[in-house]
């Protein structure tokens, strides 16, 4: 089991390292010349200091990137597409109206990435001198560095655009110059950075946890596959486009991805929900499909988060992050249809029955059953519609219990009432560790993307063969879902058809893996998906508490409650958009919430934050957000 979270806390100066790294104004982001004792010019020059710096970049991953809750910040990015929402009613980032260059969200964001850079410049550049008399384990570990900084200049430019671009530590006249760099410039660079390292990476690392080979050619073939996207489909709020470097880009992605496929190894864990509790991870099959990822698991007492703290049931925890219908619509029935389509046995009035098991993976439908461990397991029943729920003890006995997340003190900010009827399942199952202070780990990246983003490079060149449907007929199969073409033969000489499925089956299989924000940027769907508020349950009529009558909304669904996709060929139906505007005019009511949601496309791109250009005036702002 890898340790090299722990070797940091343990080390009492490279804790004084990281304190001396973080600073303030300017400093906070811009990478500054070390001036500690500890980070003298020839620290680096042998393989147990340069591993011990490691441990500070793989740190990095997590150390700093949380808000107040303890809740990575990275995994609030899908927070900010119509797929999630967090509790404020039209106060997230992602509805819309919100002042974005003074957000804390976007500022703490430039800032920790900066920061993280700074850490591994550091270390690089430290080692930079001494390299030819390295070790080949030494070489191995600054590969790896290189690899953590790519992955933080992918988050810049995917974020921000054209970004300040440092390899090295900077001084201080050199930040007084220092200008955002194109973005496809700082795409170049982490490209062949990565190349670099996967030179000199294993296909196995020493270690679980660290960087390897796949991991570098699979941020490679990410990073291709958005610049591609960017070419193909706009960039930033005027949309440019490059048909010429958008074939390049996915050349390059299908390449890496390929690879990957081929050499490395990997494979896809058996069991789906594995991926995402700390027992499962711990499975050696699920260890062949993660391959990057934040990491929690057996790092000592007080290395954990709390990410359920603030996205369970009120029943146990608190609620602030809800998933949505929209998402929740996005899944197909098991026999491969989506649920408007003719034959799909979509039943309003059992919405969630024979699914894609994706869906019950993922998100908690109502009459799931949850456990709720806070140091002793229970269950109960999630109940969206009655003051009172059904509830287990560990040993079984039932009971009738308050219903906490419909009525009481709190209730108002349950998935009923402050969500749209819906809880996070992913990563928020936990049979096996107490909720509170979970240690699974954050997931990055893994095999399933290496094989989608294998595919969507390849439909995208038009170049659809058997590869590309294998590649998405290998996750599809897993979640148990028939094969593509088994459901449309049509979709193999389609180009269309094939780019529809394999994003369908991106937002399904990678929904909540902070990957959402990103395709809706690249694919250009922000107008269309925040065209409506956010819709959720049909609220039941008839509700009488001085009788005790509380009707099951679902049980009163009618059978066109089935949202639109749009006309057929349309951007909304290939994209699989669900529309409710339909059913509002019918004059159902359906839980509403962010009513003021709206899209300006400078949002493709968050602004520049005011406080760093405040303090640091030569940066430009991006388009749409003023000087």
């Amino acid at each position: 089991m890898m340790k090299i979270y722990s070797i940091l806390i343990k080390s009492k100066l490279l804790l004084a390292f990281l304190f001396i790294l973080l600073g303030t104004g300017c400093s906070s982001y811009l990478d500054q010349e070390p001036k500690s004792d500890y980070l003298s010019s020839n620290f680096y020059n042998n393989e147990g200091a340069i591993k011990q710096g490691s441990a500070g970049c793989y740190q990095s991953l997590w150390l700093d990137h949380y808000n107040t809750s303890s809740i990575p910040l990275s995994i609030l990015w899908d927070m900010y597409t119509p797929y999630g929402i967090e509790r404020a009613d039209n106060s997230s980032i992602g509805v819309g109206n919100f002042e974005l260059r003074t957000n804390w969200v976007v500022e703490k964001m430039w800032q920790v990435l900066y920061t993280s850079i700074a850490r591994c410049n550091s270390v690089l550049s430290g080692a930079e001198p001494y390299y030819n008399n390295l070790s080949d384990a030494a070489k191995v570990y600054l590969a790896e560095i290189k690899v953590i900084r790519a992955h933080y200049y992918i988050y810049l430019v995917s974020l921000y655009g054209d970004v300040p671009y440092f390899s090295k530590p900077v001084s201080d006249q050199e930040q007084k110059s220092a200008i955002r760099t194109p973005w496809q410039t700082v795409v170049n660079n982490v490209i062949a950075d990565l190349d670099d390292a996967a030179s000199i990476l294993p296909w196995t690392a020493s270690e679980w946890g660290r960087v390897d080979k796949s991991v570098a050619l699979g941020l490679k073939a990410r990073i291709a596959l958005y610049a591609g996207s960017w070419c193909k489909f706009g960039y930033g709020k005027d949309g440019q486009k490059d048909e010429a470097k958008a074939t390049q880009y996915f050349t390059i992605a299908s390449a890496a991805a390929k690879k990957v496929m081929d050499e490395s190894g990997r494979d896809l864990a058996p069991n789906f929900a594995d991926l995402f509790t700390r027992t499962g991870q711990m499975k050696s099959a699920t260890k062949k499909e993660t391959m990057f990822f934040m990491m929690f698991s057996d790092q000592g007492d007080g290395v954990s988060h709390y990410l359920t703290w603030g996205e369970g049931s009120r029943m146990f925890a608190q609620s602030g992050r809800f998933p949505t219908q929209q998402l929740v619509d996005t899944y197909e029935m098991s026999n491969g249809k989506r649920i408007d389509e003719v034959g799909s046995g979509y039943n309003p009035k059992k919405p969630f029955d024979l699914r894609d098991s994706r869906l019950k993976e993922t998100i908690y439908t109502h009459h799931d059953t949850i456990i709720g461990n806070t140091g002793s397991k229970f269950r109960f029943l999630m109940e969206l519609f009655k003051p009172t729920t059904k509830s287990w003890s560990p040993d079984g006995t039932q009971s009738i219990v308050t219903n906490k997340d419909y009525t009481g003190s709190v209730a108002q900010y349950g998935y009923a009432q402050s969500g749209v009827g819906f809880l996070w399942k992913k990563y928020d199952h936990f049979d096996d560790e107490y909720a509170y202070h979970p240690t699974y780990n954050i997931n990055i990246l893994r095999y399933a993307e290496v094989l989608l983003t294998y595919a969507e490079a390849k439909i995208e060149l038009n170049e659809i063969d058997a590869t590309v449907v294998n590649a998405i007929d290998k996750v599809r199969l897993r979640a148990g879902q028939p094969g593509l073409l088994s459901v449309d033969p049509t979709r193999s000489s389609d180009q269309a058809k094939m780019r529809q499925i394999v994003r369908r089956e991106r937002r399904v299989e990678l929904a909540r893996e902070m990957g959402m924000l990103f395709d809706m940027r690249r694919w250009r769907t922000g107008a269309l998906q925040n065209a409506e508020p956010t819709y959720g349950f049909l609220q039941p009529t008839g509700v009488d508490p001085a009788t005790n009558t509380y009707p099951d909304g679902y049980d009163q669904a009618p059978a066109d409650l089935i949202p639109s996709y749009g006309a057929p060929g349309s951007e909304r139906d290939m994209n699989d958009i669900a529309s409710y505007k339909a059913l509002i005019d019918k004059g159902y009511k359906l839980r509403t919430r962010d009513k003021d949601r709206s899209w300006d496309d400078k949002f493709y791109l968050w602004p520049i934050p005011q406080t760093e250009r405040n303090k640091c005036p030569w940066l430009t702002q991006n388009p749409g957000y003023g000087e």
